[in-house]
């Protein structure tokens, strides 16, 4: 059974079941409904406190024994088709609080609109009865002041919260559960079905992308031989006739050790193909915890993103003009420990649009896709992004990202492999 038939299915029995459970306690817990009373004051009591309690208390026993005789009750129910058990049954006399008199009350009567005249009829008998002390009539008939239970709302409103607490909980299961791209097993049917679900994603991310195919790490042919130029004037298509262009390249993969990642070559080569094809052209390291971009063009910079960011250099104090190929670079030599704080500054902003100006196309050289906390803030003025995608297939995530992202372009590569040496 999926999740989402579980989502559904298990807060709806809750629900039913706790309204079952809350409605058929109500029906057996209630009291007796009560159909109404009469009241009554007994006339001849001592003035005396305490002999009037027991006075009282007499003369409320004599009228319940008087009241439950069978001869008494068949005269009282006959008008009514009441047999005497049936009366009997429904029958109850109490003294009325510390007063001298007695409530006489009728509940769970067949039929409830009898109750009035079964009442008066009692009171007639009652009077004619030389066993019942003389008394006067205060209410021939009251209606009840304590309306039944009403299960049904209690019910049903016991089953929704109950619902709604199993829907909550389940919902909060499956949000603290993290998510798994790549099911463990594909031996049931479930799993396949997941598999199946994630492939069509990524393949419906790379049906929206530009394609920029195989793209070597070096280019000793030359930038047109080696695919670059072609790949570079796809992305100017792709973005546009006009500026600004304001494009991120990043890894679908993470990268590790001292080598310079597949994702930094390719974004170098293809800044330089751009500026060859005659585009004003600048690349903007924003891999600010792991910068590579100023030891792969062996660049001293004089400033960083981070240093403009902070004030203590202008733009063109920064920048390497003409670092290789026409290309201008704003590159990092050390680290940074918090870039979210850098790229979320109303400075990047004012930056990015400030070089807009200036160039063609900007190239950022961004951490990886879709997963770092600056991702968001680094592509928030950008036109289009491009995923280096590696050996493995395309992440769910970066899928997800690629079909998410509603700015602009987006645009694949991926690293072409080196010939097998014999």
């Amino acid at each position: 059974m999926s999740r989402r038939i579980k989502k559904a299915l298990y807060p709806l029995l809750a629900a039913v079941i706790t309204a079952a459970a809350a409605g058929a306690f109500c029906l057996f817990s209630a009291e007796p409904a009560e159909n109404g009373r009469a009241l009554i004051y007994f006339t001849e009591t001592n003035s005396t406190e305490g002999v009037v309690n027991t006075e009282v208390t007499r003369s409320v026993s004599s009228l319940r024994k008087a009241v439950t005789e069978e001869d008494f009750l068949t005269s009282a129910g006959a008008a009514s088709g009441l047999s005497a058990k049936e009366l009997k049954a429904s029958l109850s006399v109490e003294r009325l609080g510390a007063s001298s008199g007695a409530e006489i009350i009728l509940k769970d009567l067949p039929s409830p609109s009898e109750a009035p005249i079964i009442l008066i009829n009692i009171l007639c008998l009652a009077e004619q009865s030389e066993d019942i002390p003389p008394f006067e009539v205060i209410s021939y008939f009251d209606m009840p002041h304590t309306p039944a239970l009403p299960y049904i709302p209690i019910a049903i409103s016991a089953g929704l919260g109950a619902g709604l607490v199993c829907f909550l909980l389940m919902t909060g299961a499956g949000s603290e559960r993290p998510q798994r791209y790549r099911p463990e097993k594909a031996d049931t049917e479930n799993d396949y079905q997941y598999a199946l679900t994630m492939q069509e994603y990524i393949e419906d991310a790379c049906r929206s992308s530009v394609s920029l195919g195989e793209l070597p790490l070096s280019a000793p042919e030359g930038l047109e031989k080696s695919g670059y130029k072609e790949a570079a004037e796809q992305l100017i298509s792709a973005s546009g006739s006009k500026p600004p262009r304001i494009i991120a390249i990043a890894p679908d993969f993470r990268t590790s050790g001292s080598e310079i990642s597949p994702a930094t070559k390719i974004t170098a080569y293809l800044a330089c193909a751009l500026a060859e094809n005659g585009h004003r052209t600048a690349l903007i390291d924003c891999r600010l915890q792991k910068p590579e971009t100023a030891r792969f063009f062996k660049l001293t910079p004089k400033g960083s993103l981070s240093d403009i960011i902070s004030g203590s250099c202008t733009v063109w104090d920064a920048l390497n003009i003409n670092a290789r190929k026409g290309v201008d670079v704003i590159a990092d030599s050390k680290s940074v420990s918090s870039p979210a704080a850098v790229f979320s500054s109303p400075e990047y902003a004012q930056l990015t649009e400030y070089l807009s100006a200036q160039y063609d196309v900007i190239l950022l050289c961004a951490p990886k896709a879709f997963d770092c906390p600056e991702w968001e803030s680094v592509t928030r003025s950008c036109t289009g992004i491009v995923t280096v995608c590696g050996d493995e297939p395309m992440r769910p995530d970066t899928a997800k990202g690629i079909l998410g992202f509603k700015k602009g372009f987006t645009a694949l590569c991926s690293v072409k492999k080196p010939p097998k040496e014999n």
